[in-house]
C-alpha cells in the first residue's frame, strides 16, 4: 500500500503524524520519502478536468473521458516523446504499430493500466503540465470553446 499525503496546513500535518505512527504499530516496519514543495498534480489535474467537462459540453467528442482520451493521446503523448528519449524509444516499440483506436483505448481505464490508463500526464513536469494546458487551450479554443473562466486563478 502507498499512500500520499501533501502537508500543507497543522490538520494535514497532524493526520500524516497519525497514519505513520499507526502503520509503524501495525507493521514495525515503514518506508517514508519526503520532499518540500508543492504538489502540481492536485491543482493541474483539477484544472483538466474542469477542461475536459468544457470541452465535452461544448463539443460532439464524447464525453469527459472521451476528451480526456483525446488529449492525452493528441496532445500529451507528443509531449512526452519530444521530451524523454526513453518514453520515446517506449512508444515507438511498444505503441507504434497499435491501431489509432487501440492507442486511444489505453489512454482510459483499461485492464492493462488501471483506472488512470497509460501513464502520460502523470510523467509531466510541472512545464510538461503547462504546455499541456497551452495546447489544450489553443487546440479547442479555435473549436469556439471556452477556458477564460477556468484559466483565472487556477492556471498552471
Amino acid at each position: 500500500m502507498t499512500e500520499r499525503i501533501s502537508v500543507n496546513s497543522a490538520t494535514k500535518l497532524s493526520e500524516a503524524i497519525h497514519k505513520l505512527t499507526q502503520l509503524y504499530r501495525d507493521k514495525k516496519f515503514v518506508v517514508v520519502s519526503m520532499r518540500e514543495g508543492k504538489d502540481r498534480t492536485l491543482d493541474q489535474n483539477a484544472l483538466w478536468f474542469a477542461m475536459y467537462q468544457r470541452i465535452a459540453q461544448m463539443t460532439q467528442m464524447g464525453d469527459v473521458e472521451d476528451v480526456r482520451r483525446w488529449c492525452k493521446l493528441h496532445l500529451g503523448v507528443p509531449i512526452m516523446r519530444k521530451a524523454d528519449v526513453d518514453f520515446f524509444n517506449a512508444w515507438n516499440r511498444s505503441f507504434l504499430h497499435l491501431t489509432y483506436e487501440e492507442k486511444l483505448h489505453l489512454m482510459g481505464p483499461c485492464n492493462l493500466f488501471g483506472p488512470d490508463g497509460f501513464p502520460v500526464t502523470r510523467l509531466f513536469n510541472r512545464a510538461q503540465g503547462i504546455a499541456y494546458t497551452d495546447q489544450i487551450v489553443a487546440e479547442f479554443s479555435a473549436k469556439g470553446v471556452v477556458f477564460t473562466d477556468l484559466l483565472g486563478e487556477n492556471a498552471a
